[in-house]
């Protein structure tokens, strides 16, 4: 068996070093082992690379600071009349969604149902803009109030999202704004966007390829903050579409980006484009040709001075990887060989292999037998370990030994020993 039976233990070597390479670390349990006959090389699995490439589209921003709006209006008073009929110019000059972050004070409030029925056609019925964003503009106080209807209608199920939450912007009471008691406050769509204890939705990071944050806390509830509603929008979302792992990915339909644990994208390829309020005026705007086919823009107005302009392109940065089209390459490559451990004989030249098992077998069936109960269980229970001690240390080595034949021998032995009955004369082990 020893000289001539390896092969044919072969599938027993298989089993065994199947069941123990795992434990040595070299192969997981989840992997295959190959034993390789000398002369076989282990085989190379093409791998599949899918790649994703996101193309960005231009995102406009307008700042709509005092200064430079009194520039070019006829009056100083910023009122829902100068208001209005500039949201029809940006429309005019081709912005078709529109996300607006602004306080919606205008002083002298709205001025009736004149003032709400201009708000309504800018803002309203898809009749300038094909969709419309409003920021909710919001802060922690010690006694929460409820969710606004017009934000926990854009609520993401909570099931949908996964992980540490408590590392998101946080608020409980909405700022008080002119539209709160209008009927338009329910006809356009809100999102969380200025948080008043809250750096993230302040200021950018100081990491440059982070976003604003898509997600906020409102109470119980999250919500997508107004870049994410967005684009939400403009790939026809709804909160039911969006799946969150924070700190890992979100998947927005069909599209999946990478976050951090506080909701932040990481941008790569980001498009923004700065829009003059006198080209605006002047109908001179003319769009890079990346805004295509949204035609988004992203329209600031600061609650303060203090506010920094970066936050608004910011904000304009994240909304272009939102809605960034999604190229997908897919590409093949050798990968690493399956894991195969190589024939490695214990005694390589047959002449020393064949005076080494005879010399083995007169020793086992010559002097074991007549050893005293006792050390025969130590001599096998040792030449067991020497068996196991050999695989092991083959496999540190990436080699593998007829270890199936070996065992059978052993066990062969092993049953025989009963049975074989020495001479009854004088032998070394002899008590006289």
């Amino acid at each position: 068996m020893l000289l001539a039976g390896a092969s044919l233990f072969k599938p027993l070597d298989c089993f065994l070093y199947a069941k123990v390479a795992p434990h040595t670390g070299v192969v997981s349990p989840e992997e295959s082992l190959l034993l390789l006959q000398p002369g076989e090389h282990a085989p190379v699995p093409d791998i599949t690379l899918v790649k994703q490439r996101f193309e960005c589209p231009t995102v406009a921003m307008i700042n709509l600071r005092p200064e430079q709006v009194s520039e070019f209006i006829l009056s100083d008073v910023w009122s829902v009349q100068v208001f209005a009929p500039l949201l029809k110019q940006i429309a005019d000059s081709g912005v078709k969604n529109l996300a607006l972050s602004a306080p919606c004070i205008w002083e002298g409030g709205i001025q009736g149902e004149a003032g709400q029925m201009m708000l309504a056609e800018a803002l309203s019925n898809h009749k300038l803009f094909e969709h419309v964003v409003l920021g909710v503009r919001g802060r922690t106080k010690a006694m929460a109030e409820p969710t606004p209807i017009i934000l926990s209608s854009g609520a993401i199920p909570t099931a949908q999202v996964q992980g540490d939450v408590k590392q998101l912007p946080f608020a409980n009471c909405k700022l008080e704004c002119d539209l709160d008691d209008t009927a338009l406050a329910h006809q356009v769509l809100w999102a969380p966007d200025w948080l008043e204890d809250e750096e993230f939705t302040q200021s950018p990071s100081a990491l440059d390829n982070r976003s604003f944050p898509l997600l906020m806390r409102w109470n119980g509830e999250i919500l997508p903050t107004l870049p994410l509603r967005m684009a939400m929008e403009v790939r026809g979302c709804s909160p039911n579409d969006v799946y969150v792992v924070l700190g890992k990915e979100i998947r927005i339909g069909d599209v999946t980006f990478p976050i951090d644990q506080h909701s932040r994208l990481t941008m790569e390829g980001v498009s923004v484009q700065p829009i003059d309020l006198m080209d605006v005026f002047d109908k001179k705007v003319k769009f890079d040709e990346k805004a295509e086919p949204y035609s988004l823009a992203v329209l600031m107005e600061p609650l303060s001075d203090n506010e920094p302009e970066e936050r608004l392109k910011c904000m304009a940065a994240t909304l272009s990887q939102l809605c960034a089209k999604v190229h997908t390459e897919t590409m093949t490559i050798p990968g690493a060989p399956l894991p195969s451990l190589s024939y490695q004989p214990l005694i390589e030249n047959m002449t020393l292999r064949i005076v080494v098992v005879v010399l083995f077998m007169f020793v086992a069936v010559a002097l074991i037998p007549a050893m005293p109960g006792m050390l025969k269980l130590v001599v096998m229970f040792g030449w067991f370990n020497w068996i196991f001690y050999k695989m092991w240390s083959g496999i540190q080595a990436s080699q593998w030994h007829s270890i199936g034949v070996m065992l059978a021998v052993w066990l062969v032995l092993l049953l025989a020993i009963p049975v074989l009955k020495p001479e009854k004369k004088r032998r070394i082990f002899s008590r006289r």
